[in-house]
């Protein structure tokens, strides 16, 4: 659980007992009661596009759409269809509220395919063509009452109660816990942590197993059945439904909401939806000038309050000065312990070898086999009719000057570039029109040449996540916290303590990535490749700007990789180093490969020596 949770589960039992005590405070107030309401169904829809814009990174301005199908789906199916006598008032509404909660999720899927063409601006107006597209068919479908809308809708009921008034209150603040119980249960489960992989670096995500187009298209469904379940509630709580009602101006408001009370957190989406739901209703007066005030509004929270109005509540935090590097120590780092959680930063007994032992593939093949792999951009041909196989359990480097197109063919491998020509066989299966979590999926790891963390993470978290594809959780499971959910999230921590032992990194788990030195931003690198025990990794050019003593701790790193039974493919320009941990070492020059054996033979080889070398070492 991340700090953002851990704040939450200290706020929102806060928030339940403000909300019990102003409902016994102003149940005598019809207008207090009516505010109240409000607030709570927009908050509904509010904490679904704040885990749409906060959690995943994907803005959206068509949150309307989603609200006036979910709307329009109960009203008519209250006032337009003939229901048999038998069926009653209860079922009929619990009938409209599944229908539209199920039809906004179905327009949230449609809404991911299309959004996954899009990214920045042009994902913002594909959003709005949403809503505004959804409004226009509102206003123009005579079914759905036209511009005037559907009339006389009933009022919900449960039972024999009708939800009128004060116990529409209580109903619209019970969809607010719920909506708020199912989604903490979602952001600390699997899904949260690929929420989080994607929305801090989306390759990165993909290098480590996450299917980051699946998961957008998840985050879309999920904010559009939380926008319409809130919805189906607005359209009987009001007894009419107009298209006005859910335009654009409406999407802007959620919007508004979200970033005032703050993206991503879920408490912050019900203060800001309390502030403005109570506004829009006590505002008549300030009509002409609420826009004015909301944009002021904005201007200021994003100037002054970055993280919304909940983020100037402070969260427990991590004394970066309180880790060290075992790199630059000498030594076992200093545990984290200045107000961090203890569950990050508990030192655990190194991991032997023999617990790390990594995967084989599953047919017997060897781990990688490139066959006539060329790349090219163009004109320009960066790798030139490659091909090896890995012997598995071995070392291997790849070496060559800057520009012969080994970086190239890494991200051919790991399926983030694909071969123009030729075939990529990972553990015996041709992966070379796959994607790079699919890849993954098989057993293959890599780092990247600038180390890609995940920045607003702790590197417990980074470590965490790179355990990704080593979990099983479903959706249904984190979504309802299922013991399912709770074994794949302590399966992941196990592996990342696991990873962190073997590397001695446990003093650092509790520090936030953006705080890591740069060394070190390496080996946490290193350490989130292997936490999912991947057969193949792939590490690029891990030594670049490290110091003496970093590098010695990264041979280190390496040998005990090998150790333990995985097969490596490395770049790097440290001769020393290559010389030193590599079973086999391939050279590359203007995409072709010119050498290929033993370090001492092509350490010797003339072609080598004249093409990077220079001399012998």
């Amino acid at each position: 659980m991340n700090r953002d949770l851990r704040a939450e589960a200290r706020i929102l039992p806060i928030v339940a007992l403000l909300v019990v005590a102003f409902g016994i405070f102003a149940r005598g107030d019809a207008n207090l009661m009516q505010a109240g309401t409000f607030a709570a169904i927009d908050a509904v829809a509010a904490i679904g596009l704040g885990v749409l814009l906060g959690n995943v990174a994907q803005i959206s301005i068509g949150q309307a759409g989603f609200f006036g199908i979910g709307a329009y789906a109960l009203a008519y199916l209250t006032t337009a269809v003939a229901w048999p006598a038998s069926v009653p008032p209860w079922a009929q509404f619990f009938a409209g509220t599944v229908a539209g909660t199920l039809l906004a999720a179905a327009f949230g899927v449609l809404l991911g395919l299309i959004a996954l063409r899009f990214k920045g601006h042009y994902l913002a107006m594909a959003t709005l063509a949403f809503g505004l597209i959804a409004t226009g068919v509102f206003r123009i479908s005579s079914a759905l009452g036209g511009a005037s809308g559907l009339q006389n809708i009933p009022y919900a009921q449960l039972g024999s109660l009708s939800i009128s008034g004060v116990p529409a209150f209580w109903y619209a603040w019970a969809m607010v816990a719920l909506a708020a119980g199912l989604t903490f249960n979602l952001l600390r489960g699997r899904t949260g942590r690929a929420f989080e992989a994607i929305r801090n670096d989306e390759l990165a995500a993909e290098a480590i197993g996450v299917p980051t187009r699946r998961f957008k298209i998840v985050a879309f469904t999920y904010a559009g059945a939380l926008a319409g379940f809130a919805g189906s509630f607005y359209s009987s709580y009001l007894g009419l439904i107009e298209p006005s009602g859910v335009s654009v101006n409406f999407s802007v408001d959620l919007l508004l909401m979200v970033v005032l009370g703050g993206a991503g957190r879920i408490s912050g989406a019900i203060l800001g939806a309390t502030i403005i739901g109570i506004t829009n209703v006590y505002g008549h007066n300030l009509e002409n000038w609420r826009p004015v005030i909301y944009g002021l509004l904005v201007i200021a929270i994003v100037i002054g309050f970055p993280r919304g109005l909940i983020g100037i509540v402070p969260r427990r935090r991590v004394a970066p000065a309180a880790a060290a590097s075992p790199a630059t120590t000498g030594g076992a780092a200093t545990p984290v312990t200045a107000g961090a959680d203890a569950s990050l930063v508990t030192p655990v007994p190194s991991a032997p070898v023999a617990t790390m032992r990594a995967a084989a593939p599953t047919s017997g093949a060897s781990w990688l086999a490139v066959e006539h792999a060329t790349k090219r951009f163009g004109g320009l041909v960066a790798v030139d009719d490659v091909g090896f196989t890995l012997e598995s359990g071995k070392l291997t480097s790849l070496i060559g000057p800057n520009g012969a197109g080994k970086t190239t063919l890494f991200n051919a491998i790991c399926g983030i570039g694909r071969v123009s020509s030729g075939r990529v066989m990972v553990a015996g299966r041709d992966v070379t029109a796959w994607q790079p979590h699919r890849i993954a999926e098989l057993g293959v790891g890599r780092s990247f040449q600038n180390a890609r963390l995940f920045a607003d993470m702790t590197v417990f978290e980074n470590v965490v996540a790179g355990a990704f594809r080593a979990e099983t959780a479903s959706l249904v499971s984190d979504l309802l916290a299922l013991p399912a959910s709770r074994r794949s999230g302590a399966l992941a921590s196990d592996l990342a303590r696991d990873a962190l032992a073997r590397l001695d990194l446990e003093g650092l788990a509790g520090v936030r990535a953006r705080d890591l030195a740069f060394g070190d931003r390496r080996r946490v690198e290193l350490a989130r490749a292997i936490a999912a025990r991947p057969g193949l990794l792939l590490v690029d050019e891990p030594a670049a700007g490290l110091n003496a003593g970093e590098r010695r701790r990264l041979r280190e790193d390496l040998l005990r990789l090998r150790e333990g039974g995985m097969t490596l493919l490395l770049i790097e320009h440290d001769m020393r180093l290559v010389m030193d941990v590599s079973d086999r070492v391939m050279v590359l020059k203007f995409g072709k490969l010119i050498a290929d054996g033993i370090p001492a033979r092509v350490r010797d080889d003339p072609q080598v020596i004249a093409a990077y070398l220079g001399t012998a070492v």
